[in-house]
């Protein structure tokens, strides 16, 4: 029956919607790619407020904890995506969506998920925590180091950053210190489901035209996006268990490093970039989405029946 619950989740319906949607009535594209960051914006505020109250003043995220959440976020996945793209990308604007994805901080459902899957709960918020803080100089770092040839408006891009860090960070506090967090408790899911929503619609409204005409492209970012997800997780899975890690920190890592934020690597590509730069981002949702389906199967150790997961 939760099985049963989780598939047919208000957050998963949402987002089979917003695909549908978009390739079918795509008119609203421009509307919505307005509204993309603002969305983001909310979203990552929310997800700070799901960290425990207190978190990083009491507890600190442990030094081991931050720094696998950037091995396997951006040591491992990132690189892995990177690579792969070298051998199978040729358009350049496909390519900056693949150094996007590559630079991306872990997903935010992986939270959601922890709360509903036996993990190493502690693993799972220093993994974010430090991979959120290392994004700050890795981001940079790669974009130098791959998008170095190609025109950009470094400032634009470094604002729009700041952007998506510093102000969720600012507004989650002020959230907590004025206690509005309370008061919204109750309808995190649906604020995040419909910003997710209009997210996952300015991306398929705006690539519509490339994945009816570009399918050969198409299939080579689900290629990519299947092996570091499927075939990643299985490795991370095999070595974690070579070395007897305990099961619960075996799936953090697997979270850690599989699940990018492709939500916000598609707005921004939307907002700074061209359309073509866009498509990894839903390409990757799309296997994401499935994956997460799978692994919910797999793992099959449900402990809260009514929370939902979100392909970002």
């Amino acid at each position: 029956m939760a099985r049963i619950k989780f598939l047919f989740s208000r957050s998963h319906i949402l987002f089979l919607l917003a695909i549908l949607i978009g390739i079918l009535l795509p008119q609203a594209a421009e509307i919505a790619s307005v509204l993309t960051l603002p969305a983001l914006t909310v979203i990552l505020t929310i997800t700070l407020l799901r960290f425990p109250r207190g978190f990083f003043r009491r507890h600190r995220p442990p030094l081991s904890g931050a720094i696998w959440g950037n091995v396997m976020n951006y040591l491992i996945l990132g690189n892995l995506i990177i690579m792969a793209s070298i051998f199978l990308i040729r358009e350049e604007g496909f390519w900056v969506g693949m150094v996007l994805i590559a630079a991306a901080p872990p997903a935010t459902t992986i939270i959601q998920l922890g709360n509903i899957l036996r993990i190493d709960k502690q693993s799972m918020f220093s993994g974010m925590a430090g991979a959120y803080l290392g994004s700050a100089l890795i981001v940079p770092l790669i974009g130098l180091g791959f998008l170095k040839f190609i025109p950009l408006n470094h400032f634009g891009l470094i604002l729009l950053i700041a952007e998506l860090t510093l102000l969720p960070l600012f507004l989650s506090r002020l959230a907590v210190d004025k206690d509005w967090d309370k008061l919204i408790e109750n309808y995190k899911d649906h604020i995040t489901d419909w910003c997710f929503f209009i997210i996952f619609y300015a991306l398929v409204a705006g690539t519509r035209y490339l994945v009816i005409h570009r399918p050969l492209d198409v299939v080579y970012m689900f290629v990519i996006a299947a092996i570091s997800t499927f075939l990643l997780g299985f490795i991370i899975n095999l070595v974690g268990n070579y070395y007897g890690v305990a099961k619960e920190k075996i799936s953090s890592l697997v979270f850690l490093g599989t699940m990018k934020n492709y939500g916000m690597a598609g707005a921004i590509a939307l907002n700074v970039f061209n359309k073509q730069a866009v498509l990894p981002a839903l390409v990757f949702s799309v296997v994401m989405f499935i994956y997460i389906i799978w692994l919910k199967y797999k793992m099959g150790n449900i402990i809260i029946t009514d929370a939902d997961t979100k392909s970002n």
